[in-house]
C-alpha cells in the first residue's frame, strides 16, 4: 500500500523495478522518497513524483533490489573484528587437514614475529581426514617457543600448546570453570583441548589489543557491514575480549561517525545478580550515539557436533551422555526470572532439545509469575526443537532467533546427522515450521563464527542446500522458506525481536531511512546468484554510508 506524509519536497528519491518494503509481500515498480533522515514516501511513481522537486535527486536502480537495511540480530561484533583482521589472526576454515593448518600457522606466525599470541581461527576439524582437534604436543611440534591458541569453528573447543598453557597457568589441577571442561588423558595430564567456557583462560589475553588496533578493527568492521548492505547489528554476550567495557568504544567511534551502524547491545544476564536495572542502564548508557542497550543474553547449552548440546535423549554416536548445560540450570533459571520482573528481553543460547525446553519453561514461569511485562524474549539457535515444543514460542512471544549458514556446516560434514541420528536431524533448523507457528523468527550470522555475509544466510534458509548445489533438493527440505519469508526475517523480524519495528525494519511512511540496495532482484535469482549478490547502496537515516 502506498504512503506518503505532507507534500514537502524529498531530498532523494530511489526508484527501482523491484523494491521490497520489508511486508513480506513480493516486490513492485516503484520507490523510497527520503527528507532528512526519514522515509516520507513509498510507493509507485505516481505517489513518488508529487516528492521530486528542482533540488530532489532521483536516483534509478533499474532492476536492482531496493529494500530495508539489513539487520543482523546475532554477533558478536568485538571479536570478530580481531578475528577477522589479517593480521590478529589467521584463517583456517577451509583446511582439510591438522598440517594444512599448521602450515598456515607456521607461516602466519612468520609473517607477525610482533604478535605476542598466534591466533588460528574458523577450524572445521569435522573436515579434517582426523576428525578431531589437536593436542597441545601435536601444535609443540610445529611451534613451541610462542604462545598458539586455536578455535574450532563454533567457538565450543579450543587447543593450546604448551607455552600459551602455561603462559595462563593453567595446571592439570586447575579445576573445571562453571560451563567449561579442561580436558585430560588417562593419567590426568592436560591434553590441550578446553571446551566451552575453559576457552576464557586464553581469551582473556589473546583479546586484548592496543587501543588504536582496538578502533581500527571496530571501524573497519562497521565498513565491511555496510558494504553488505548492514545498517544494524545485535550485539550479544559474550563479546569474547577482556577489555571492561568494548561498547563504550564503539559508542565512542560512532559519535564521531567512524562506525556507522546502529548497534543493540545485550549484555551478561548473569549480571542482574550484583546490579540493579538502574546501575546496567547508567553502565551501557551512551546518549548521542546510535549505541544502546536492550536487554541481556546467556549460553544454556553448546553444540550438537561435540555433544555439549543438551538433549533429551543420549546422542546416537555418544550413547552414554545427553550433553549437558554450560550453566547451572538453576541459576539460569533465577537470572531469567528476575530479568521477567524487570520486563527485560533476554537471548539464551539454545541448541539442544532439551535445553529448548528448558528455557520455554523459564519464560513460561516468569510471565506466570510477573506478566508478560511487554518483554520479547529470544532463544538463539534453536536447532533441535521437539515438535510439541514448536507453538510455545508464538504462545508465548518469544521471538526464535535463527542463523542459517550454521546449517550448511551441519550438512557439509554431517556431524548432525551423525549426533543425533536421522529422525531428530530431521527437526533440525525448524524455520518454516516456527513461522507456521505464529512466531516472529528473526535472522543473523553469529558472526564470527561465520561470516558477516547476508546473503549466505539467506541462501541457507530459502534453499537448505549444500554451496556446490550438491544436494539441489535441499536438506529436509519441509523446512524451506520463502525470499520474502528470509528477507522480512533479516529486516522486520530482526526490528521486531529488538523492539525497534516502529523505526526500523520496514519502507515505510515516517520510519528512518535505513536502505539497502542490492545488485541484483533476489526474488528472480537461481540459488547461486543469491550468494553472489552484492550491495551497491547503503543508507543509515538518510545519509549514504556505502557506494559501490
Amino acid at each position: 500500500m502506498p504512503e506518503e506524509a505532507h507534500m514537502d519536497k524529498a531530498d532523494v528519491v530511489i526508484k527501482s523495478n523491484a523494491v521490497f518494503t520489508g511486508d513480506g509481500l513480493e516486490p513492485f515498480k516503484g520507490g523510497v522518497a527520503v527528507r532528512g533522515d526519514k522515509i516520507v514516501a513509498c510507493g509507485d511513481d505516481a505517489h513518488l513524483t508529487p516528492f521530486i522537486g528542482p533540488d530532489t535527486e532521483v536516483r534509478d536502480f533499474g532492476d536492482q533490489l531496493v529494500m530495508p537495511g539489513l539487520i543482523d540480530s546475532h554477533t558478536h561484533f568485538a571479536q570478530g573484528a580481531f578475528m577477522t583482521d589479517p593480521d590478529f589472526a589467521v584463517n583456517l576454515i577451509d583446511c582439510t587437514s591438522f598440517e594444512m593448518a599448521m602450515e598456515r600457522v607456521v607461516a602466519f606466525a612468520a609473517d607477525h614475529p610482533d604478535n605476542e599470541w598466534i591466533l588460528g581461527c574458523q577450524i572445521i576439524q569435522f573436515q579434517w581426514d582426523i576428525p578431531e582437534m589437536p593436542t597441545a604436543a601435536m601444535i609443540d611440534e610445529y611451534i613451541s617457543d610462542r604462545p598458539v591458541f586455536l578455535q574450532q569453528v563454533d567457538l565450543h573447543t579450543f587447543s593450546a600448546n604448551t607455552c600459551a598453557i602455561n603462559k595462563v597457568g593453567v595446571t592439570s589441577q586447575t579445576p573445571d570453570p562453571a560451563g567449561g571442561k579442561i580436558l585430560k588423558d588417562a593419567e590426568g595430564n592436560l591434553t590441550g583441548v578446553f571446551s566451552n567456557n575453559a576457552g576464557v583462560f586464553f581469551m582473556d589475553e589473546v583479546y586484548d589489543p592496543a587501543p588504536e588496533v582496538v578502533d581500527a578493527s571496530f571501524a573497519k568492521t562497521a565498513r565491511r557491514a555496510n558494504a553488505l548492505g548492514i545498517t544494524t547489528v545485535g550485539m550479544v554476550n559474550p563479546t569474547f575480549v577482556s577489555m571492561e567495557n568494548p561498547y563504550a568504544v564503539l559508542a565512542g567511534l560512532n559519535a564521531k561517525g567512524d562506525l556507522p551502524l546502529r548497534v543493540f547491545l545485550y549484555t551478561d544476564l548473569f549480571e542482574n545478580e550484583s546490579l540493579t536495572l538502574e546501575q546496567i542502564k547508567e553502565k551501557y548508557a551512551f546518549p548521542g550515539t546510535q549505541v544502546g542497550w536492550h536487554g541481556f543474553k546467556q549460553f544454556l547449552d553448546g553444540v550438537c557436533s561435540d555433544h555439549t548440546a543438551w538433549m533429551l535423549e543420549p546422542y546416537s554416536n555418544a550413547p552414554d551422555t545427553c550433553g549437558e548445560p554450560a550453566e547451572e540450570p538453576e541459576r539460569i533459571r533465577a537470572a531469567i526470572l528476575r530479568a521477567q520482573e524487570w520486563g527485560v528481553d533476554t537471548r539464551i543460547h539454545t541448541i539442544g532439545d532439551r535445553s529448548v525446553r528448558f528455557v520455554l519453561d523459564c519464560f513460561e514461569e516468569g510471565e506466570r509469575l510477573h506478566g508478560k511485562r511487554d518483554c520479547r524474549h529470544s532463544m538463539e539457535h534453536n536447532e533441535t526443537v521437539e515438535p510439541e515444543d514448536l507453538p510455545r514460542y508464538a504462545e508465548l512471544g518469544i521471538c526464535p532467533g535463527m542463523q542459517p549458514w550454521h546449517m550448511l556446516l551441519d550438512m557439509a560434514d554431517l556431524a548432525k546427522d551423525d549426533a543425533v541420528g536421522p529422525e531428530r536431524a530431521a527437526l533440525s533448523w525448524p524455520l518454516h515450521s516456527l513461522l507456521a507457528s505464529g512466531a516472529v523468527v528473526h535472522l543473523g550470522s553469529d558472526f564470527p563464527v561465520v561470516g558477516l555475509e547476508p546473503m549466505e544466510e539467506v541462501y541457507g534458509a530459502v534453499f537448505r542446500m549444500l554451496e556446490d548445489g550438491s544436494n539441489p533438493e535441499g536438506w529436509f527440505p519441509q523446512e524451506r522458506i520463502t525470499m520474502a519469508e528470509a528477507l522480512r526475517a533479516y529486516t522486520y523480524g530482526s526490528a521486531y525481536a529488538m523492539h525497534a519495528e516502529d523505526r526500523i525494519g520496514t519502507l515505510a511512511c515516517g520510519k528512518q531511512a535505513d536502505i539497502c540496495v542490492l545488485d541484483r532482484n533476489l526474488f528472480d535469482c537461481e540459488p547461486a546468484e543469491v550468494l553472489e549478490a552484492t550491495a551497491s547502496l547503503t543508507m543509515i537515516a538518510g545519509k549514504v554510508v556505502y557506494e559501490a
